[in-house]
């Protein structure tokens, strides 16, 4: 089974070839579909509509996975100040910060600090990383002043987009240029040194929209430890309405910034210099639209991703080794962690409805992931892994109440050659406010370079003269890729008068899991003989139960509560408490005047583990949150005070990490 290639046959040239070809030939395919089609019967008096789910626009009652949205009045209320602490509200998401500049998030447990089992999309553009698989929270170029609504979809979806789309899929979409021109100012600080400023200018010339944002942030983190971050942000998106049926988009955005990391051959809980980052992308998207059913998109996008850290560090040998006889030795050790990734992505996508009853997206997709590191393969080549991806989605209405969407992924690439990733779902509506659904989907994640290669040793001097080799991991060769199976039995109810509500219950079998196994028996470590050792390790099942209930009357009350328990574990993961039992979020927020809101949140998980710490997080707060808006001459403005109030002892990570009540005040302003 070949693990990547650089050779003629994988060239970047012929990459670019292949895209050529992919593109003529969804082209022609749209010439021969020059057939009116009929436009999507969405109204406001319907339930909200979805895209992430399928690719294809549908109200949420046809959608055939659970999906929680958070819009943007709902971002607005929480007060939130990242992307990542939003994810709170979604029902069965868990957060934790192992240092200040490196939070995660997962969806059911089963996660570490680099989690590479969810996917992020923005404006349909993927964010993870492919050094280490995990998303780059601290530093994605997006603002979340930028953010119009953020769908979740809380199932596998690599049907839909196949790498890293394992166990859940959050898709932001941020504002259209058009929409409220002017300048936006906001600015925030608070507990634990944090500030934050954001100028955002959106304008328009003849056919083209446009916004420019900039944002600065600095935060120190936990008040005990020195886990400082930076970020600075630009951005541009712009949209040109080149004619009645054509639109062209290019974005182009960057954040560089950094944070201190957790050490990697120090002592436990140790932490290491600032590391700097930068991430930066650029996308352009050509979609003709005939109506929301026939249309053609073309994407294509690139990112940079680029890590600096190199120096000397000193750690206790027999600490760090455990063995006695290094007492009182100190080892010094050159630490390169100085890496980059890219990636090319060709994407095309042809929707058109076939008839009536019957609608049908499909496309294709060139990737090429370039991986560099001397830290992660102790050589300076470059790595590269190739990908080829074709996709089908479709609708069909059965019967008048009776819906069917089937879907299918199809993977080729150079690490674990092909896979599939299927998903049916059978949905009864007894109105279009109402949908019972039974749904199975299947997950792949592909082995990252890391897990299959890397190589990640030290050449070690001891201050007593003598020189070791210490191998702390090393690649698996040869790994299968992570399968998970989901079957799900959903309710979704959108009552007229504002309240709705989503109830499922899923099993999850989860397997070939990859994880790092130490082993003792390494020969060429001269240090401590334990290396650490990527292996397809774990098979797990369990069930969950979800509810979440959205209520909102009129303009003045708005409540949302999100519920998600686990069950049914089997013996080793319930040993391993990788999953919390229980998960609650609450939010209630109330006009008391017209210029006046208070808005007050409740979030609790029981006791569960990260996977690469032995501490028990838990979490127990309470955000309490006042906002005024006001208007000065031709100025919008808002002044909102909040709190985060630790009520229960709650343990982030980390049992080092020290918890604090912590005050915030932001400012907000809109000039015409």
């Amino acid at each position: 089974m070949p693990v990547f290639s650089s050779s003629p046959g994988n060239t970047p040239e012929t990459y670019y070839r292949l895209c050529t070809i992919l593109a003529l030939y969804c082209v022609s395919a749209t010439a021969s579909q020059t057939q009116a089609t009929e436009r999507l019967d969405i109204d406001d008096t319907q339930t909200p509509v979805v895209l992430s789910a399928s690719r294809l626009i549908q109200p949420q009652s046809s959608s055939p996975a659970s999906i929680t949205i958070i819009d943007a009045q709902m971002i607005e209320l929480s007060g939130a100040r990242s992307i990542v602490d939003l994810l709170r509200l979604v029902p069965g998401m868990q957060v934790g910060k192992m240092v200040n500049g490196n939070p995660t998030a997962t969806y059911a447990g089963l996660s570490e600090r680099y989690n590479p089992r969810l996917q992020l999309i923005i404006d349909g553009r993927p964010t993870y990383v492919p050094l280490y698989g995990g998303i780059p929270w601290s530093e994605l170029p997006v603002a979340l002043s930028d953010i119009q609504r953020i769908e979740v979809t809380r199932a596998p979806n690599a049907a839909t987009f196949g790498p890293n789309s394992f166990k859940a899929v959050v898709s932001i979409t941020t504002r259209e240029p058009a929409i409220s021109p002017g300048w936006y100012i906001n600015t925030e600080g608070g507990g634990n040194e944090f500030r934050t400023g954001t100028v955002s200018y959106n304008g328009s010339t003849d056919k083209v929209d446009y916004r420019v944002t900039l944002q600065s942030e600095q935060d120190e983190g936990f008040e005990n430890i020195p886990d400082t971050e930076r970020s600075q942000l630009g951005s541009i998106r712009t949209h040109w309405q080149i004619n009645p049926i054509d639109q062209l988009g290019i974005d182009i955005g960057a954040t560089k910034g950094g944070h201190t990391e957790i050490g990697t051959v120090v002592e436990p809980d140790d932490l290491v210099r600032y590391e700097e980052t930068l991430n930066a992308y650029t996308q352009l998207v050509w979609e003709r639209a005939y109506s929301s059913d026939d249309s053609l998109r073309v994407q294509y996008y690139y990112n940079y991703f680029d890590i600096n850290d190199a120096g000397t560090e000193t750690f206790d040998a027999a600490l760090a080794s455990g063995n006695p006889a290094f007492a009182g030795v100190t080892v010094d050790v050159d630490v390169d962690r100085d890496s980059r990734s890219t990636r090319h992505e060709l994407e095309i996508q042809r929707t058109y409805r076939l008839n009536k009853k019957h609608r049908l997206v499909y496309g294709g997709a060139l990737r090429q992931d370039s991986v560099m590191g001397q830290f992660l393969f102790s050589d300076d080549r470059t790595r590269y892994v190739s990908t080829q991806r074709l996709f089908v989605h479709s609708e069909y209405e059965l019967q008048e109440s009776w819906l069917l969407n089937a879907g299918v992924l199809a993977e080729n690439n150079s690490i674990t050659d092909v896979s599939l990733s299927p998903r049916l779902s059978l949905a009864y509506q007894h109105s279009p406010r109402q949908q019972l659904r039974l749904g199975y989907s299947r997950g792949i994640r592909t082995p990252l370079l890391l897990e299959e290669e890397g190589l990640v040793q030290f050449n070690l001097l001891a201050s007593n003269g003598l020189e070791f080799t210490d191998q702390f991991l090393l690649g698996g060769q040869n790994l299968d890729p992570e399968t998970i199976d989901v079957i799900d039995l959903g309710y979704y109810y959108n009552a007229r008068n504002g309240f709705t509500s989503d109830v499922k219950l899923s099993y999850h079998d989860l397997r070939d899991l990859i994880a790092p196994r130490l082993s003792t028996e390494v020969a060429t470590d001269t240090f401590d003989q334990r290396a650490r050792t990527y292996e397809n390790r774990f098979n797990y099942r369990y069930t969950t139960f979800e509810v979440q209930l959205d209520y909102q009357l009129q303009a003045r009350y708005r409540f949302r509560a999100a519920y998600a328990y686990s069950f049914g574990e089997d013996s080793d993961l319930e040993r391993r408490q990788l999953v919390p039992e229980h998960t609650l979020s609450l939010l209630g927020s109330m006009h008391l005047s017209r210029a006046v809101t208070a808005t007050a949140e409740y979030y609790y998980a029981s006791n569960w583990i990260w996977d690469d710490v032995r501490d028990k997080s838990k979490l127990n707060r309470l955000d309490l949150r006042l906002a005024k808006s006001f208007r000065l001459s031709r100025l919008n403005a808002s002044l909102a005070l909040q709190a985060e109030l630790d009520i229960g002892d709650t343990v982030d990570y980390l049992e080092r990490n020290q918890i604090d009540n912590l005050y915030f005040a932001r400012l907000t302003v809109q000039l015409p």
